[in-house]
């Protein structure tokens, strides 16, 4: 028989874990696509060596598929943020070789969320 409505029964820690991870998943992946837009739009007229902005398009793109799937609880997700990670990897190295405080922020955030999606993938 089941849990009565209304009543729901104790999450084991593991359980509880692993939504914590997903919870800070998909807040890591929607900071991180916030600031890749910043980044983004600071350096639509400004001249770049590397490949920032083009990274942060990627990225914003991928942290926000990878947000939507880890909510929804896909079962593409571990994919997803395995994907999600390394393009955020790609884009922490790009915008952290400038000295733009859009950039750093974006390289800070990309970094956090690298850090969250693999965690969720692993």
């Amino acid at each position: 028989m089941g849990v009565p409505l209304g009543r729901r029964q104790p999450l084991s820690n593991f359980r509880r874990r692993a939504m914590a991870t997903r919870e800070e998943c998909i807040e890591a992946c929607l900071q991180c696509a916030t600031a890749c837009e910043r980044c983004l739009h600071a350096m639509i007229d400004m001249q770049s060596d590397n490949d920032c902005p083009h990274c942060c398009r990627e990225c914003i793109d991928l942290c926000l598929l990878c947000a939507q799937a880890s909510a929804r609880n896909s079962r593409f997700a571990d994919q997803i943020c395995r994907l999600c990670a390394e393009a955020c990897e790609w884009c922490a190295e790009q915008c952290g070789a400038h000295d733009h405080d859009h950039c750093r922020e974006c390289a800070e955030a990309c970094r956090k969320c690298v850090e969250t999606c693999q965690q969720m993938a692993a």
